[in-house]
């Protein structure tokens, strides 16, 4: 890092930092300063600075605000993947985490570059710093005329400008936009007649028809915790409006932490998540087991594995004994297992069992819950650029393929940082792991970003995506409340819960634009059709001074409906 003059510019020096080479995580490479006065909790505040790219590629960074790092020495570990995480840490005076963390990009002009956003806590002089993460690439990168600006109460967040940093793909007209709307059309709706007769099975012309949707076939699904759910963490209003929303938006359900091994290996906690799961069934949602086997030491701390270390054949029998055990417990409430989970980085109990352990795994599964679908899944495999990573999952699915384990699906998580996967690029690693014939699912999905507007546009882009591949059997958040997610920024309802950007395009996507209402009249034949979202209905029909309500299902092959007035 060095100083540099500058020309031009309403600040006469900035700072230049070279990064070279590209650094294992992008943390390595940071810069800070403390804040030279107090804040309090409420105000809010803007980081406001130019940068530019000293090379021919774009640069890129993280501008943040945080607690002080006592010591310098980095933000704390985290684990690879949000499954090995247990949400929010508690520091002094409120949640562990970042106030600020948004992404920024320039080339070699001039940007200038402004983050509001408002702060939870108060924080003394020097408590809190400014900070700039630059080690996501190898780049030269020129930031100058750094400002914190406190507005106190006086504004919000909302009036204030923030800088957003946008996608390959964003763009309205983009390419593969209508090739998309085009596939969803054809893959996710069909056709649904409703034949009204007379008593004596005549055809009633001219009959009154409305057809509501209901629920989707498609499974747009949620993490839950079933620790909130059990009433231990939340306030009583809280709970109830953190339950109303799980049943009003989703379908699907899976349990965030509470069917790990270690958490389900605490006996004196298992009836809670057993209800949580009962619950959710009997709230109409269909529910995912996660997960069986995340094969290494630091997730598998349960003292029978640790026993078993010195012992590869007892540890393989300790977990095929887990394995059967855990979905015995399960059986009949789940309609998939996530049996292995990122084995890319989780591997120590292959290095001591070899790679064929996986194929028992998974038939240790199929055993166990015969009619559950079995997955594997795993991160940064839609999100990021890292492709050893990429490549060694699609390696593992082709073993075990090859093996004939009974793999049914493939998981991609999709935790996204603020530096999203350009569109056409995530089409392509969809197409890469539909070609293995197996059913995929977002398992994991959240947004991690104070940048709303890309949030917004990326959580339409994505699931307009996910939508229209034809492997793509679910779509599931890692949480939809900031109250109770391991990523708040990446939450659907802030902790009040008002409704963010990203929750408002969710529910345009799932409740309007691929919702099926219709209304009409039925012909001389006394049928009515209409081309409806594949999922269940239900159905008025009237004709003079007699009405009836009817249920239907709707699948991909279409369906008839008989209704007789009488």
């Amino acid at each position: 890092m060095s100083s540099v003059a500058v020309r031009g510019q309403p600040f006469s020096s900035a700072l230049r930092i070279e990064v070279s080479p590209k650094p294992q995580r992008s943390t390595d490479v940071q810069i800070s300063a403390p804040t030279a006065a107090a804040t309090a909790s409420g105000d809010v505040l803007m980081i406001s600075f130019w940068m530019r790219s000293g090379a021919a590629r774009e640069a890129t960074l993280d501008a943040g605000f945080r607690t002080t790092l006592v010591g310098g020495g980095g933000p704390p570990p985290q684990a690879a993947g949000a499954t090995g995480a247990p949400g929010p840490g508690r520091g002094r005076g409120g949640f562990f985490g970042p106030a600020l963390n948004a992404a920024a990009i320039a080339g070699a002009s001039w940007k200038k570059v402004q983050f509001p956003f408002a702060l939870a806590r108060a924080y003394e002089k020097g408590e809190a710093e400014v900070f700039f993460t630059l080690g996501m690439r190898e780049q030269i990168v020129e930031i100058g005329g750094i400002e914190l600006i406190d507005y106190g109460t006086d504004k919000k967040v909302a009036d204030l400008p923030f800088t957003k940093l946008g996608y390959q793909g964003d763009e309205p007209n983009a390419a593969w936009r209508n090739a998309a709307e085009a596939r969803i059309e054809k893959i996710r709706k069909g056709d649904l007649t409703v034949i009204v007769k007379d008593k004596a099975g005549r055809p009633v012309r001219g009959a009154q028809v409305a057809v509501r949707m209901r629920k989707h076939a498609f499974l747009f699904g949620t993490a839950v915790n079933a620790t909130a759910l059990s009433s231990q963490r939340l306030s009583a209003e809280n709970l109830a409006k953190y339950k109303q929303e799980i049943v009003r938006l989703f379908n699907f359900a899976v349990m965030e932490n509470e069917m790990k091994w270690p958490q389900w290996s605490r006996v004196e906690s298992r009836p809670s998540t057993l209800a949580a799961v009962d619950w959710l069934r009997e709230s109409g949602l269909n529910v995912r087991g996660h997960n069986l086997v995340w094969p290494s030491w630091n997730n598998t701390n349960v003292k029978d594995a640790q026993d078993a270390k010195g012992d590869p054949a007892a540890l393989a029998k300790v977990i095929t004994d887990h394995i059967a055990e855990t979905t015995a417990a399960f059986r009949g409430r789940l309609v998939d297992w996530d049996v292995i989970n990122e084995t890319f980085t989780n591997h120590d109990f292959m290095d001591i069992l070899g790679r064929h352990a996986m194929v028992d795994w998974f038939n240790a599964a199929r055993a166990g819950d015969p009619a559950a679908k079995l997955y594997i899944n795993d991160f940064n495999i839609l999100e990021g650029e890292d492709k050893a990573h990429q490549d060694d999952y699609a390696a593992t699915i082709q073993y075990l393929i090859d093996e004939r384990a009974p793999v049914d699906g493939i998981g991609l998580q999709s935790h996204f940082p603020a530096r999203v996967t350009p569109i056409d690029e995530l089409m392509k690693r969809f197409d890469r792991f539909a070609a293995f014939g197996k059913e995929l699912e977002i398992t994991e999905f959240d947004i991690d970003t104070s940048d709303e507007a890309t949030q917004r546009d990326y959580t339409r882009d994505f699931m307009t995506a996910a939508f229209s591949q034809p492997s793509v059997k679910a779509f599931l958040m890692w949480g939809f409340w900031e109250g109770a997610h391991w990523k708040p920024r990446g939450a659907m309802f802030r902790r009040d819960w008002s409704l963010k950007p990203n929750g408002e395009v969710y529910q345009d996507l799932v409740f309007k634009r691929w919702w099926t209402n219709a209304d009409g009249k039925t012909a001389a034949s006394g049928a009515f059709t209409t081309h409806g979202f594949l999922g269940d209905y239900e159905i008025e029909i009237k004709s003079g001074d007699k009405s009836k309500t009817i249920r239907a299902s709707l699948p991909k092959q279409g369906a008839t409906v008989e209704c007789v007035l009488e």
